[in-house]
């Protein structure tokens, strides 16, 4: 995520590129990653916000809509962040799976009117990309534990049934 951050703000040239995924009850849009100092920052105060009632971040976590806010000032979603003063515009992009909201793509700029329709699409691809790379990863540790599970079950199976045998099997020797 801190690469696909890094990378992202460096491809567009954007200022603050941030990856918000939501928690397990999805109440609240918690900040993964950030390649901004200021993000970096939020990072270590473990910076979230509300779903639905927190910023541009919130709203899309809430609503599952891309949003762009092209005078930041202007727009009564926006949530002014002290760790990022310089930004002007804003576009944030719900991360979905299926229908399923797991997260947001944030991108600010330090421009008046940075955003226009063509980056709402590329960056929707992209955050589309981001969303199916997640579920994968969760997938895959949801794999690797399950099968942890499965191969503990089965040595503990082996065990009872070895002791189970030598209990009632007389031994003459080997």
């Amino acid at each position: 995520l801190p690469s696909i951050c890094q990378v992202v703000s460096e491809k567009f040239g954007i200022y603050h590129t941030a990856i918000f995924l939501l928690d397990e009850r999805g109440e609240y849009a918690i900040l993964q990653a950030a390649n901004s100092k200021g993000g970096q920052e939020m990072l270590k105060r473990g910076h979230h916000l509300r779903v639905g009632a927190s910023g541009i971040v919130g709203t899309v976590a809430g609503q599952g809509k891309t949003r762009i806010a092209l005078d930041v000032g202007a727009d009564a979603a926006y949530l002014n962040n002290p760790d990022l003063p310089e930004t002007r515009s804003e576009m944030a992009l719900p991360l979905k799976v299926g229908s399923q909201t797991i997260g947001v793509l944030d991108v600010q700029s330090r421009e008046f009117g940075a955003f226009k329709e063509e980056d709402a699409a590329v960056l929707g691809i992209l955050a589309n990309q981001i969303s199916v790379a997640i579920e994968n990863a969760r997938l895959f540790s949801q794999t690797r534990q399950a099968l942890t599970d499965s191969q503990a079950i089965y040595q503990d199976f082996i065990q009872q049934n070895w002791a189970r045998f030598s209990r009632t099997v007389k031994h003459t020797g080997y």
